[in-house]
C-alpha cells in the first residue's frame, strides 16, 4: 500500500517493485505466524484471491486499460485487509516472512524496497511557507544522519523514537508562544500519550518508536518508521529522516535514538487525521517547537549522575485546547529531554 501509493503520487520508478508486493502478500498470508492466520483459518478463497491478485498485479504492469482499475481495487483491498484478524496486518505480516529462517529472498526485497524508499525521501526538498522554519529546518539537516553514541551503547538492546516535526499554518497555530510575533516559527512536534492499562509507562508521553525487531536489521531508522506506522498509521514516504540525534539510555538499559522527521504533506501529522493504535497510543496532541526553547516554560528541572554523566530532568505541563478541551499533558524524562535538545539546536538557546 506505501509503495502503490508513492507511486501514484510521484510517478518514478518504484512501479517496479509492485510484482514483488504481490509475492509478499501471498508468501505472508500461507506462511504467518499460527496467532495471525492459522490453516483452519485460512480458507481457499482467500489463497484464490490472493493468487489472482499476483497475477493481477503483472497485469496492471502490463499496461491494459481495460483491467487496471479492477485489479488496482483488489491489490489495495489485500494490502489492506489481507488479514482482518491482525490490525497491523501489513506490518505483522512483513515481520513474519522476514522472521522465517528461509525467506532471505524474500527480506532482501522489502529491504531495498525499504531502501528505494527512503533514498528517494531524503532527496526531497519541502516546500516551507515560513522562512524562519527554513532556518530551523537546515540547523537541523547540518546535524546529519550519522550516529552520535559511544562504544557502551554497542552493548544495550536498541530502540528507536520518531520526533515528527510538522509545519502549521498561522491560522492554527497555538497561541501558547509569540502569539503576536508574525517571524516565529510555526514548526510544531507530535506527541503520543500511552494508555493507563499498559504495564510499561502507563499513562506517559512519548514519541513514536520502540525497540528494534530483528526485521529492521539494526537500522535505527528503519525502526523509527515501523514503530511510527505501526502507532499512528503514518506511512514511510510522508517522513522525511533530517537529523538523528545523541543516542540515550533510558532507565530500562535501552540504548535510545532519536531520528528527526518532517512530515510532508504537513496534514498526514494532524493529531485529528491520525490512525491511532489505541492497544499502545491513548491520544496524540501536537506543541509548537518553541514551546520547548523558553525556559520559563520547564515547571521542573534537576540533575541526575546516570550511565557516567549528568542527565538533566525536565518537566513540562502543555495544555491542550484544541482536541483535549484544555486537557493538561506531563512531558518529562527522556521524552522532554529528547525535545528540549532538539530545540535548543532550532533556536539556538
Amino acid at each position: 500500500h506505501t509503495i502503490c501509493s508513492q507511486t501514484w503520487r510521484e510517478q518514478k520508478t518504484l512501479t517496479k517493485y509492485l510484482p514483488c508486493v504481490a509475492v509478499i502478500l501471498l508468501q505472508s498470508e500461507i506462511r504467518s505466524e499460527p496467532k495471525v492466520a492459522t490453516h483452519t483459518k485460512l480458507e481457499t478463497s482467500k489463497r484464490i484471491l490472493l493468487l489472482f491478485g499476483s497475477i493481477g498485479m503483472i497485469a496492471f504492469l502490463s499496461g491494459s486499460a481495460s483491467i487496471k482499475p479492477l485489479w488496482t481495487i483488489i491489490i489495495y483491498y489485500l494490502a489492506v485487509n489481507g488479514n482482518k484478524n491482525n490490525k497491523n496486518d501489513f506490518n505483522s505480516n512483513l515481520r513474519s516472512v522476514n522472521s522465517c529462517n528461509n525467506n532471505d529472498k524474500i527480506y532482501s526485497i522489502t529491504t531495498e524496497i525499504n531502501n528505494n524508499i527512503m533514498t528517494e525521501t531524503q532527496q526531497q526538498q519541502p516546500a516551507l511557507t515560513n522562512p524562519t522554519n527554513q532556518i530551523i529546518l537546515d540547523k537541523l539537516r547540518a546535524l546529519g544522519m550519522h550516529k552520535k553514541e559511544t562504544p557502551h551503547h554497542s552493548t544495550l538492546k536498541r530502540a528507536s523514537v520518531l520526533v515528527p516535526l510538522f509545519e502549521r499554518p498561522p491560522s492554527s497555530q497555538s497561541n501558547t508562544t509569540h502569539p503576536n510575533n508574525t517571524n516565529s516559527s510555526s514548526i510544531h512536534v507530535l506527541f503520543t500519550q500511552r494508555p493507563t492499562t499498559l504495564s510499561s509507562h502507563p499513562g506517559e508521553v512519548c514519541f513514536p518508536g520502540g525497540r528494534q525487531d530483528p526485521s529492521d536489521r539494526s537500522d535505527d531508522v528503519i525502526t523509527a518508521l515501523r514503530e511510527t506506522r505501526e502507532e499512528i498509521g503514518l506511512f514511510p514516504h510522508s517522513i522525511l529522516p533530517i537529523a538523528r540525534m545523541e543516542t540515550v539510555e533510558s532507565k530500562h538499559s535501552l540504548c535510545v535514538t532519536p531520528i528527526v522527521g518532517w512530515i510532508d504533506p504537513p496534514e498526514a501529522a494532524e493529531p485529528s487525521g491520525l490512525e491511532l493504535n489505541l492497544e499502545e497510543v491513548e491520544a496524540a496532541f501536537a506543541v509548537p517547537l518553541e514551546y520547548f526553547a523558553r525556559e520559563e516554560n520547564c515547571v521542573e528541572k534537576y540533575s541526575v549522575e546516570w550511565s557516567g554523566g549528568e542527565f538533566v530532568v525536565r518537566t513540562y505541563l502543555f495544555e491542550d485546547g484544541e482536541r483535549h478541551g484544555g486537557r493538561v499533558f506531563r512531558i518529562w524524562g527522556l521524552t522532554a529531554h529528547v525535545v528540549y535538545e532538539v530545540a535548543k539546536v532550532a533556536f539556538a538557546v
